[in-house]
């Protein structure tokens, strides 16, 4: 048995972590040739791995959106085809968790309505 409310929770903070990471991923695009800008990134599956690896509340994860201090002090560590492969994840994931929202809730329309 599928437990909805968990459920549809995971899907809304999968959905904000993604959104986190497009726009995180965007602002790096933005600042590619500022010189010094040290790139964002977003963690949210590897910390919800872990809350699940140690049999924590796997709902309590939050996105975490933290700076990417590699390479050298006053160096743009952005490379473009890194963010644009992110951007394209992203997108792919976004389509697949937005699908899975949607057909949950035509299953509960149809349920409701009847048809």
């Amino acid at each position: 048995m599928i437990d909805i409310d968990r459920d549809t929770a995971f899907t809304q903070r999968m959905l904000d972590a993604l959104s986190r990471r497009a726009k995180a991923s965007l602002h790096n695009v933005a600042n590619q040739n500022v010189p010094g800008f040290k790139r964002y990134e977003v963690r949210f599956e590897e910390l919800l791995k872990k809350a699940a690896e140690k049999g924590e509340d796997e709902s309590a994860v939050e996105p975490v959106v933290q700076r990417d201090e590699s390479g050298p002090p006053g160096v743009n560590n952005v490379v473009l085809m890194e963010e644009l492969a992110i951007l394209g994840k992203t997108s792919l994931l976004h389509d697949v968790m937005t699908r899975r929202a949607g057909s949950y809730f035509a299953t509960l329309n149809k349920a409701i309505v009847g048809r």
